[in-house]
């Protein structure tokens, strides 16, 4: 086939017809059934066909360097069917997907059905779907199950009719509005608020209660066991009478002091585990006012001054019902677990304690002050400086309650502030116990004590300031006293007991003597062969105890005392009354007293020793009326009777009395020869 010179060249442009192939060479446009080119290639639509496809390479629209078969940068339309690479135009309302290796038309996907608002979710037939009853409310943020119009940010509604559904189920933990876990049986219950909240009680609210809790919160109203206090002063701040407070097991740390109102009870779960620290050293716990009550709570910390208990300062008024510390235990070293202050109160000026036991090492069990009264029973106290103190004038009622280890057990110390003073009418001679005085407002009554122009002093205790050496129980020594200085005074009398040693361990005192104004000398004779033991005499003040008196008439009284005056008074002498400090204390148990305040060394096994002598301690005008044991079984009568149960043996002034009075009629009858 011969060659062919295929270049075709056109000077200015080629026309083929009016319209089948236009070329603008000035502008490099081509037109292929149309006249006006805009491109450098412009087709007609109705004029061009291809059978195939004629790129070689990628084919870019919009794009002069196309990444794929057909890259179009910019919009596409497609107003016909859209074939997929199966082939396949798709059916109404199926979408589009990718299947790895193209893409491909399925009906797995389809837009949101039924009511505006469904919730929608995946239905059976693998489809998406919503339902009529389950929607959200997008405008309020509300849910509702069972209403297409929730009113609240959750509503579960069902048509009345409907038996068969409507019944809501969750099987987690549910918090209640204050994001609170309920324990075992409780129940949702409303606040005063009207907020879900877990209670334990079966009931209703119970409006004289408010709940403490370790869960608690202050901001709460204390009314619900969810909506508990979390600290006692807490609920102390917003209780009134008739209240109970009550303490669930927990440790409360208090701002102490604590004000308990009147007619105020602060109840715990359990004593032992409902504890109460105080914050605050040196300062009291609990001050409690008229009828106010603290039961079931132990009292914890670091060593502290001050009482666990006590009247409140100011405030307490007239005391019509004695404030009561029941089922209580103290362990806050070096504290007062009851301090009774009359000065704070009026009227009965008392408080009670029942089953209470202080194990604070070093401290005081109950002090009691300024004509104040305690009533307790069942009172424990171990390891104390003192059990029981009554001073100025208090007094206590003790019943059923012990002692044990420390270093004192029950005191009782001095007299009151001066109530009235009075002048005597009449000459008192010796040995008289009626006086007549004057000047008086108020009627004089037991357990007060007067004396009589001038206050004198007898003989209550010896200490020895050298035991000496030498001396024997059969040839024991004469102790001797030096003489009042009062008018008809009588000197005191004692003897002295001797060791295995030959010392002298003490000095019996077998008369206390009357009309001292001073300490007399001590003197003990010396033995046939070693050294002279001394000693040195204390005195406590002499008062008369009333046993009865008259009413007040004319300002005049006629009073019995329980003993003789010693020595005359005469007319006009002053005659001041005061309430004596005294304790009552039947049935008392003195464990191991005087041992010491730390148990590891009180211990009999650890070497601890008691001091008999450190059981009661009378002083001042301060009178103790007791019986008592020991931890040996010894049995007390007071100071002036006691038994042995070891060796059977009885001793004191009060035994040794009555036998001389006894034998010496006896021995008078028989001439003197028994």
């Amino acid at each position: 086939m011969a060659s062919v010179n295929r270049k075709f060249a056109v000077e200015k442009g080629l026309e083929v017809g009016d319209q089948a192939l236009i070329v603008d060479a000035d502008n490099n446009l081509t037109g292929i059934g149309k006249t006006d080119a805009k491109y450098g290639l412009d087709v007609a639509a109705s004029t061009a066909n291809f059978d195939g496809i004629v790129a070689a390479a990628n084919v870019g629209i919009g794009s002069t360097q196309p990444q794929r078969n057909l890259d179009v940068v910019g919009s596409a339309r497609v107003t016909g069917q859209f074939y997929d690479s199966n082939n396949a135009a798709g059916n109404n309302q199926d979408v589009l997907i990718s299947v790895g290796t193209g893409v491909s038309w399925t009906d797995n996907f389809q837009n949101a059905s039924d009511g505006v608002d469904s919730v929608q979710f995946k239905k059976s037939n693998n489809r998406f779907g919503g339902a009529s009853n389950f929607v959200f409310d997008p405008t309020n943020k509300r849910v509702g199950i069972g209403s297409t119009l929730p009113a609240y940010l959750l509503q579960v509604a069902r048509n009345g009719s409907d038996t068969s559904n409507g019944f809501v189920q969750i099987g987690g933990t549910f918090l209640d509005s204050n994001a609170h876990i309920g324990v075992a049986a409780s129940i949702l219950s409303a606040d005063s608020n009207g907020e879900l909240v877990w209670v334990r009680n079966t009931g209703s609210q119970i409006n004289n209660i408010i709940y403490v809790n370790e869960s608690g919160d202050n901001t709460n109203d204390g009314l619900t066991e969810g909506a508990a206090k979390r600290t006692i002063e807490g609920a102390t701040a917003i209780a009134a009478a008739g209240n109970v407070i009550r303490v669930a097991s927990g440790i409360y740390t208090e701002n102490n002091p604590v004000t308990v109102p009147a007619n105020v009870t602060i109840d715990g779960d359990e004593l032992n585990n409902s504890q109460v620290v105080p914050s605050n050293a040196g300062a009291d716990l609990f001050e409690l006012k008229n009828g106010s009550m603290l039961q079931n709570l132990s009292f914890i910390g670091a060593a502290s001054t001050g009482s666990m208990v006590c009247f409140a300062p100011s405030g307490v008024g007239i005391v019509t019902q004695s404030p009561l510390v029941r089922n209580c235990t103290n362990y806050v070293p070096n504290s007062i677990g009851l301090k009774v202050d009359g000065n704070h109160a009026e009227g009965e000026k008392s408080i009670t304690a029942d089953s209470y036991t202080m194990y604070n090492q070093g401290g005081i069990g109950v002090t009691v002050s300024n004509d104040g009264h305690a009533q307790l029973n069942s009172v424990y106290s171990i390891c104390n400086e003192a059990a029981v103190t009554c001073v100025t004038g208090a007094t206590a009622d003790v019943h059923s309650s012990e002692a044990s280890f420390g270093t004192f057990g029950i005191i009782s110390s001095g007299v009151g502030t001066v109530h009235q003073s009075g002048i005597l009418t009449a000459t008192v001679s010796t040995d008289n116990n009626i006086v007549n005085v004057a000047n008086l407002t108020q009627r004089p009554f037991a357990g007060q004590v007067l004396y009589l122009g001038e206050l004198f002093n007898e003989v209550t205790s010896i200490s020895i300031t050298a035991t000496g050496s030498g001396y024997t129980a059969t040839n024991p020594p004469t102790v001797t006293f030096g003489d009042p200085s009062g008018t008809n005074g009588i000197t005191a009398e004692g003897s002295a007991v001797i060791s295995g040693f030959g010392s002298i361990t003490s000095i019996n005192i077998t008369g206390k003597g009357s009309q001292y104004r001073s300490a007399p000398a001590v003197t003990i004779s010396a033995p046939s062969s070693g050294v002279t033991a001394t000693a040195t005499a204390s005195l406590s003040p002499t008062y008369h105890t009333i046993n009865s008196a008259t009413p007040v008439v004319s300002g005049i009284s006629t009073i019995t005392l329980d003993k003789s005056v010693p020595a005359t008074v005469g007319v006009g002498s002053t005659v001041p009354f005061a309430k004596q400090s005294f304790i009552n204390a039947p049935s008392y148990l003195f464990e191991h007293v005087g041992s010491g305040l730390a148990i590891d060394s009180a211990r009999p096994i650890k070497g601890g020793v008691s001091v008999p002598e450190n059981q009661t301690v009378s002083e001042q005008g301060g009178k103790i009326i007791y019986s008592s044991t020991d931890e040996k079984g010894n049995l007390k009568l007071g100071d002036n009777f006691v038994v042995n149960q070891q060796t059977g043996k009885i001793t004191g002034n009060t035994f040794d009395k009555n036998v001389q009075s006894t034998l010496t009629p006896l021995i008078i009858a028989l001439g003197g020869n028994l």
